[in-house]
């Protein structure tokens, strides 16, 4: 309606999914590189996760197109379908006739068609999008999909997509079975205050606009107070304040537009309601965090995350690329000792109860005890030491000091098992990322801070310093047996290994 008036070529705020409009960032890019290496080299299955508008089908339509002609996705966007539809559905898009069949002989003609593809070197993967509305029985279909492999590698790559709410389904405990499946978690999160801007511009520029600016700086920073950084929120009041302009016969979007907007739409400060929601979990769940709560977890690990982060590779994740499995994952004794390595951070044992927001690792079926925070003990006096017997518990002094022993091996040279993991020029989520470290890149890590590995490398015939997440750190160190060693491993647990068998 307002193109002509504005010089549009076409609407610039369309609230529909067209990846010719996908905005990219640090973080967008990070998610689409990830979902892209899921798929392509057959990692199973993986799930992203983000708010209403933060453009997850943007993403996924944008990384659809960007792959091999050799990889043959399947989008579904129903979430009614039963799990026979469901087969048939991905038949009828590979090209499979199912007239007449019952669904053993579907799944065997599909299992059958999967094996040609896999011997072609091709790729099937399975898309759905707003998967937090699956049933259970949908949920358990997808498992028994996923159980289609070879002895080395899945033969259908599934990707589910939806709001916070799904990582919130594949926690219960009815869904373990296709949580412990689960190698990445991609999470989206809204745009910064800073970045609205850069996104209007953006859309302007697709659009074929070549004006003057249309929004001020003092109409951009209401455009991020109301939206909160949602791209489909800031795509709906641009295109009704464009709407207005264009009504009153104007060249610009005013603020009073924008506010005028807002009370027509029932808009508040998103931002703030943020922030106040955050915090309000931080303090509900604290108690129940350091008592363990595996359900604390996963309701605190969506509203509290890193800025302008929403990656998190699941630790199961890094230890499957460590160990070159591409079957299930075992939450073993090893595991479970891998993931508090992992959570420990020079601050004390609380840092295993908070491991940074967004990058959370998804909790397994079996319980990961945290450890209680503990005050610092006062300095004792020299007494005369007393027998202990063999078989006595260690004191609370001796658990603690046991518990903060493994940080001893976080330092030192390993070398780079996995791809994507990213080098930041400072330890924050919002940081450049200045090199991508390859497979059999050899590293030194040579300091921790908060979440981040400080580590230096030669990358290109150049040396570079940097921060790599832990979530990040695809490490391992040579041992003088041959054997690797993670990060945070300590001496006994060198070798961790995944039974094939374990679906």
């Amino acid at each position: 309606m307002y193109n002509e008036h504005f010089g549009f070529v076409e609407s610039p705020f369309t609230a529909t999914a067209n990846s010719r409009f996908f905005y990219s960032n640090d973080l967008y890019q990070e998610a689409f590189a990830n979902l892209r290496y899921g798929i392509e080299w057959k990692k199973g299955l993986i799930v992203m996760t983000g708010e209403v508008g933060t453009g997850k089908t943007t993403l996924l339509c944008k990384m659809m197109r960007s792959l091999k002609p050799t990889t043959h996705p399947v989008f579904v966007s129903s979430d009614q379908l039963t799990y026979t539809e469901l087969l048939r559905f991905i038949s009828k898009e590979l090209g499979l006739a199912t007239d007449g069949k019952d669904r053993l002989a579907t799944v065997e003609q599909l299992r059958d068609y999967l094996i040609t593809l896999h011997k072609k070197g091709h790729v099937a993967a399975l898309l759905i999008d707003e998967a937090q509305n699956l049933s259970d029985e949908m949920f358990e279909s997808i498992r028994c999909l996923s159980n289609l492999e070879t002895e080395k590698e899945k033969l259908l790559q599934i990707v589910l997509t939806g709001q916070p709410e799904l990582a919130t389904r594949l926690g219960q405990l009815s869904l373990r079975h296709l949580k412990q499946r689960m190698v990445l978690h991609c999470r989206l999160a809204p745009l910064d205050k800073d970045e609205v801007g850069r996104y209007i511009d953006f859309r302007l520029q697709e659009a074929g606009y070549e004006g003057k600016d249309l929004f001020s700086t003092e109409v951009v920073s209401q455009i991020a107070y109301y939206s909160g950084g949602i791209p489909r929120l800031i795509n709906i009041i641009c295109d009704n304040a464009l709407l207005l302009a264009f009504a009153g016969s104007q060249t610009k979007v005013t603020t009073e537009m924008i506010q005028e907007v807002a009370r027509d739409l029932g808009l508040k400060n998103s931002f703030q309601l943020a922030s106040e929601s955050s915090a309000t979990v931080i303090e509900s769940t604290a108690d129940e965090l350091c008592n363990g709560s595996l359900e604390a977890v996963e309701r605190q690990k969506e509203p509290v995350r890193r800025q302008k982060s929403g990656l998190a590779l699941t630790p199961i994740a890094v230890a499957l690329v460590m160990l070159g499995s591409t079957g299930g994952a075992l939450y073993s004794e090893q595991i479970k000792y891998y993931l508090a390595g992992l959570g420990t951070s020079s601050k004390g044992s609380t840092e295993v109860a908070q491991t940074g927001g967004n990058r959370d690792p998804a909790p397994p079926a079996q319980s990961i005890v945290l450890t209680e925070a503990r005050p610092d003990f006062p300095k004792l006096k020299p007494t005369k030491p007393q027998p202990t017997p063999s078989n006595a518990e260690p004191s609370e002094v001796q658990q603690r000091q046991i518990q903060t022993k493994p940080r001893e091996s976080l330092l030192g040279r390993f070398e780079v098992v996995g791809p994507f993991s990213f080098v930041r020029r400072r330890p924050r989520s919002d940081a450049e990322i200045i090199a991508t470290l390859q497979p059999r890149t050899q590293i030194k890590v040579v300091s921790t801070k908060g979440d981040y590995f400080r580590i230096q490398a030669v990358v290109d015939g150049k040396t570079i310093r940097g921060y790599v997440h832990r979530e990040d750190a695809f490490f391992e160190r040579a041992k003088a047996n041959g054997q690797r060693k993670t990060p945070g491993q300590s001496n006994n647990q060198a070798s961790i290994r995944v039974p094939s068998t374990v679906k």
